[in-house]
Parts: structure tokens; C-alpha cells; sequence
């Protein structure tokens, strides 16, 4: 890495894939790209803003340099409205760029921004030669690319503004891409912490202005910048560190999320997966009941809207399970594993099932035990059913969910974990656990619980209590999430790929986008490649099962329902037929000849 200092101007670095102007003052910043015309400007200054109070720089010191190994480091005091101290500081690296402030005070934080900052009444951002941005994270739209003036975020729980479209897998990494569409050359930008630290509800790009430049909204968007949102949740009394912006480089779209993790893992930001011990019978064809439930819920509608009807969680009955299995096995489609879907209990925070809809349900788990068939609970995380609010997370004082980190709660949880898979008296004796509702993790303003832990520590805190009670429970349990990120690898035992309410006409693309997230952040873990018959108006069976085989464990939801579905557009209902039952058949027998399974 070479090195120049311009007296009283700043500093140039020139890297393996990046050069770097940092100037004095609030002079911009320009970094350029290797063999590529995209430049960026931007403030190298950062704010840690306090609720309803902004960090507006008021003076700052000269930029002081330090050579360590393989590093230059720079940092620079800032004099700061909102605290006593303030420190930004800049590691440049032959292959990347590390950014992070430091503050000491006492505030409660809004959010940290990245090279966005407010300077004696006027807000400085980040812009360049560059029209795209890429959110690594996928979502129900299967929307990946965005134009700079955009915002949006990848949060650790749901985000169901229209410029997202509704995450599709839960707390994925706070990771983005951007390039100009003429060129192959990506600059690569993710938030990471030290473990502990990941308190944040979501990475944004873009966020809003503290600062308008103009009194026209369209000037309002052209800020850019990159912000972790706290809402107020993090209090700050003394000094604080913030998360760190790192700043990579690669040369293709499918690079971008590996070139943020192999940072990550090599500055010990997130845990690197490892390969974990598997039971060969997870790798079992699976079949869930939740599409034969919303088929018989929806029999004679022609669209979801104004649908007044019986709920699809209404048709989870004993009764109507065992004649869509058994239509499956009648025609030679047995799975290996039930995935027994919403909702056959009484209430989410309990094991007891609903005796109306099972008479006797241990005893039916036997059943199908001796049927050699393993079966899946059905249940959703961050769910207020019949939280009592000495055990809850609130917000603004009302329930929100059961709160994991409090100790009444968690023994309830634990209680009922426990229930699920014990084969003592008075327990389930079930084999896995289908974890819905992950989305659901609490975000946002007004929100209290016992720990005041949040963000991705509050989702890793409640699936490392779920694995360990689980796993007490029955040793070869299979614990199934649709979590994408390293931070919670050790936490899953199976991944789904999700809902899929997209515009396509077929789920291949968004499929294959979600594996390859999977294959990226849990390179280690079984894939549930879950019911696609229903989001489809165009493939068959025979190509929707032979891309599941693909990437993973080929999944039915339909044992006899058929109800094709794409908003604004004609639905189509039916039945299975014997031609959709002799392609299932061949790929469950496909499978379970490859792993040797019975």
C-alpha cells in the first residue's frame, strides 16, 4: 500500500483495488476505484444521533496517522453539539476500508450514520459515479436492485415498506452492493460489530435528511450515506464505540455478499461456519400441510381479497391430515417427514394442541412413528398469544410478544420446547420444530423488555434457547428456521426457503437467489425447499421438484389440494392428479435412494 502526505491538504493511499484521497477539513473524500471509471465522494465524518437531537459537527481537529501492520489508520477529533467527545476513525487495508466513530456522553441513539454528517448547519453525503444498488437481502418482491436516490433497509426483523417489499428471509446480513451497470466493478458496503454488539434494527442506505439541501423533495433524496437504526434503544452513558462500515471490492454480483463475509470472518466480526453433525433422516422427503389447509379454506374463491371465510389454520385437524397423507400414500408419495402447520395447538405459548382438533395427539405422533414418518410442530416466534405482561415486551406500555429475556417467560418457553419433543408423560414426543414468525422480531420506537437486548442479539437469544431446550429434550431433533446469517448458524439444524409472493410466473429465480444467500451465510445447514406449487401458474411438478432436488430437500405442501395462485391473475383449482402424484413419487424415491434413506 503506498502512502503520500500533502501538507496541509491530506493524504493519498494507493491500494491493490482502491485509491484514496482524504482531505483536511470538511473537504469530501474520493475513492477510486481499480481499473474503473467509478469514483466516490463523501464526507470521511460519521453521527451518532440522539433522539430528536442531531450530531451537527461544529468544528474538527487535524487527521492524525498511524502505520500498524498491514493498516494506516487515521483518526480525527470532532467537536460535537450533542457530546463531549467524539473520535472518527479509518482504517485503510490493501483490499478494504474500515470505518467506525467513538463518542462519550450520555444520550439515547437514534441511529449511527456512515460518511453522512451535519457540519455548522449544513449536510454533507455520500454520491458517485454510480446508478445501482443491491440489496443482498431477499425479499417477497424479489426486488434486488435500486437506483442511489432510493432508501430501504435490511433489518434484523420485518420491513414491509414498499421500497423492500417485505423480507423474505429473516435477519439477513447488513450488507449492500453498488456499481455502475456499464462495468463489472462493485464497491461493497456492510455494517459489522463485535459480538455482543449487534443491537441494531436495520442497515439502511439513503437515510432522510436532518438537513434539507433545498425545499424540494426530490433534492431531499440525494444524500446517501448508510445508517444503522437504533430508535432510541441504545442508551449511551460514557463511552461508546460504534459499530464498524466496512468498505470492500470485487469484480461480480455474486461476489458481493461473500467479499462482506470474508471480512467479517476475518476480523472476528461474525463466527465463521462450521460443519455440524447431521442425521441422515432430516435429509427426509418432507411434506407440510399448510397448502391442502389454505385450499380447503379458499375451495371456491377466485382471489384472496374480501375473504371473509373460515381461516386456513381452521383445517389443521386430525381428520382432514390423515386423508391428505394418506392420499400421498396411496400413491406411493410417503414422506419421511410431516410438517404439521398452523395451527394445531390452543395457544403459541403453550404445547397443549387443540383437543378439537386433536382428540389425542401423542398418541397420533406414535402412529405415525410406526408409519415411519417423523413430524414437524408448527409455531411462530415473537407472538403474543396469552402473554401476560409481566412476561412481555411492550410497546409504548402495550404487549407486543413474549419477552425471552425475561426469566418468567423463558421458563415458559423452555416448558413448552420441552413439551414438544419429551417422550415423558404428558409430552408430544414430536421430532422437529418449524419456527415461523422470525419476521416478527421487534422493532422500532416505544419498546421495552427486561434486558433492553435487541436486534440480531435479541433473534440469536431466542433460537439459542429454542436449540439448547430442544436439543435437551431429544438429542436428534431437527430444529427448522428460515434465519440467514452466520451470527445465527449454530441456532438451525434445517433452513426454508420461504413464501414466495412475488410478480414471476414461477418461483425458480427467487429459489435459486434465496439457496444462494443460504449457501453464502449457512453453508452448513439442510435445506427445506418448501411447498412452490402454489406460487406458480406455469411450471409443473416435474420442474418445480427437480430445482428443489438442486438445492435441497424436495417438499410438498399439497397431498390431494391444488390452488395456483398469482395476484391479478386468473387462479386455477384442483386436485393433484396421478400424473402429479407419479413425479413426487419419483423424486422422494430419487431421494431417498441418494442418502440411503428408508
Amino acid at each position: 500500500m503506498k502512502f503520500v502526505s500533502i501538507p496541509n491538504t491530506g493524504y493519498h493511499i494507493g491500494a491493490k483495488k482502491y485509491k484514496l484521497e482524504l482531505f483536511e477539513g470538511i473537504e469530501a473524500a474520493r475513492l477510486t476505484l481499480r481499473k474503473s471509471a467509478q469514483e466516490y465522494w463523501f464526507s470521511p465524518s460519521g453521527s451518532v444521533n440522539g433522539v430528536k437531537k442531531c450530531d451537527e459537527i461544529a468544528s474538527f481537529d487535524k487527521w492524525q496517522k498511524k502505520e500498524e501492520k498491514n493498516s494506516i489508520v487515521f483518526t480525527r477529533v470532532e467537536k460535537s453539539v450533542i457530546w463531549k467527545k467524539k473520535v472518527t476513525t479509518l482504517i485503510c487495508r490493501e483490499d478494504s476500508l474500515e470505518f467506525f466513530v467513538t463518542v462519550e456522553g450520555c444520550n439515547q441513539v437514534e441511529d449511527v450514520r456512515f460518511f453522512r454528517s451535519c457540519v455548522n448547519g449544513v449536510e454533507y453525503g455520500f454520491a458517485g459515479e454510480f446508478d445501482e444498488v443491491i440489496n443482498t437481502a431477499p425479499n417477497f418482491h424479489s426486488k434486488i436492485f435500486y437506483h442511489p436516490v432510493d432508501s430501504f433497509s435490511t433489518s434484523f426483523g420485518e420491513d414491509l415498506t414498499p421500497a423492500v417489499g417485505g423480507q423474505a428471509l429473516a435477519s439477513c446480513c447488513s450488507c449492500i452492493g453498488m456499481r455502475d451497470r456499464t462495468e463489472r466493478k462493485y464497491l461493497v458496503a456492510g455494517a459489522a460489530a463485535v459480538p455482543g454488539e449487534y443491537t441494531w434494527d436495520s442497515f439502511r442506505w439513503n437515510p432522510a435528511p436532518h438537513m434539507p439541501a433545498t425545499g424540494y423533495i426530490g433534492d431531499q433524496m440525494k444524500g446517501g450515506g448508510f445508517a444503522l437504526e437504533y430508535a432510541g434503544k441504545k442508551n449511551v452513558d460514557g463511552s461508546w464505540e460504534s459499530p464498524r462500515l466496512i468498505l470492500s471490492f470485487c469484480d461480480s454480483f455474486d461476489d458481493i455478499l461473500p467479499s462482506y463475509l470474508k471480512e467479517c470472518y476475518s476480523r472476528n466480526y461474525l463466527p465463521k461456519p462450521h460443519r455440524r453433525r447431521i442425521q441422515n433422516w432430516w435429509r427426509s422427503p418432507i411434506y407440510c400441510t399448510w397448502h391442502d389447509q389454505t385450499g380447503a379454506a379458499m375451495m371456491d374463491k377466485s382471489n384472496y381479497i374480501g375473504h371473509h371465510g373460515p381461516h386456513a389454520r381452521d383445517f389443521c385437524t386430525e381428520e382432514l391430515v390423515e386423508e391428505w397423507l394418506g392420499e400421498l400414500i396411496a400413491h406411493d408419495c410417503k414422506p419421511g417427514i410431516l410438517i404439521l402447520d398452523d395451527k394445531w395447538q390452543l395457544n403459541l405459548n403453550d404445547a397443549d394442541p387443540d383437543p378439537e382438533k386433536f382428540a389425542d395427539m401423542r398418541g397420533w405422533i406414535e402412529r405415525c412413528h410406526q408409519r415411519g414418518i417423523k413430524v414437524f410442530l408448527w409455531t411462530a416466534a415473537w407472538n403474543n398469544d396469552n402473554v401476560p405482561e409481566d412476561e412481555a415486551i411492550t410497546r409504548d406500555g402495550k404487549v407486543v410478544c413474549g419477552d425471552i429475556t425475561n426469566p418468567k417467560y423463558e421458563a415458559r418457553f423452555r416448558e413448552m420446547v420441552r413439551r414438544y419433543f419429551s417422550d415423558a408423560e404428558g409430552c408430544l414426543n414430536a421430532d422437529g420444530v418449524k419456527m415461523d414468525g422470525l419476521l416478527a422480531l421487534p422493532m422500532g420506537a416505544g419498546l421495552k423488555n427486561y434486558e433492553n437486548l435487541w436486534g440480531l442479539e435479541l433473534q440469536k437469544r431466542y433460537l439459542d434457547v429454542l436449540y439448547e431446550e430442544a436439543h435437551k429434550a431429544k438429542k436428534d431433533v431437527c430444529v427448522s428456521t428460515f434465519v440467514a446469517n452466520p451470527y445465527l448458524a449454530d441456532t438451525s439444524d434445517m433452513v426454508r426457503l420461504a413464501d414466495m409472493y412475488h410478480s414471476r410466473l414461477s418461483t425458480r429465480r427467487a429459489m435459486q437467489q434465496r439457496y444462494e444467500v443460504y449457501a453464502c451465510t449457512m453453508p452448513h445447514t439442510l435445506v427445506d425447499t418448501d411447498g412452490q406449487f402454489q406460487f406458480s401458474v406455469i411450471d409443473q411438478p416435474a420442474s418445480l421438484l427437480a430445482d428443489q432436488m438442486k438445492w435441497g430437500i424436495p417438499t410438498v405442501y399439497n397431498g390431494k389440494l391444488l390452488r395456483q395462485h398469482r395476484f391479478f391473475m386468473p387462479v386455477h383449482y384442483g386436485e393433484l392428479t396421478e400424473e402429479d402424484y407419479g413425479i413426487i413419487s419419483r423424486a422422494f424415491k430419487i431421494q431417498r435412494k441418494k442418502y440411503g434413506l428408508k
